[in-house]
């Protein structure tokens, strides 16, 4: 599996968590890659609920005091594939 690859499989499983924890946010529009979320409406609660099944989902922990600016599904695909390679 090329780079590539391991992103655009990584970005796809993000946005399907983003959708379980926001689907009425994405039912309104729709999101880009590069979408910050404050701008689509999201709630702090949605945004830890993101957080939550990301870490599950991939078995990573995420420290928010030092990721501040993981505000967009590409912020945290480049987030995600220093801290797992193999994802």
């Amino acid at each position: 599996m090329t780079a590539e690859d391991a992103r655009a499989e990584l970005r796809q499983q993000i946005f399907s968590l983003l959708s379980e924890v926001a689907g009425g946010v994405l039912e309104n529009q729709t999101i880009e890659a590069d979408t910050e979320f404050p701008e689509t409406g999201m709630s702090s609660i949605e945004y830890l609920a993101l957080i939550e099944k990301i870490e599950t989902k991939l078995d990573v922990f995420i420290d928010l005091e030092e990721n501040e600016d993981l505000t967009t599904v590409d912020k945290f695909c480049d987030y995600l594939l220093e801290q797992v390679p193999s994802a």
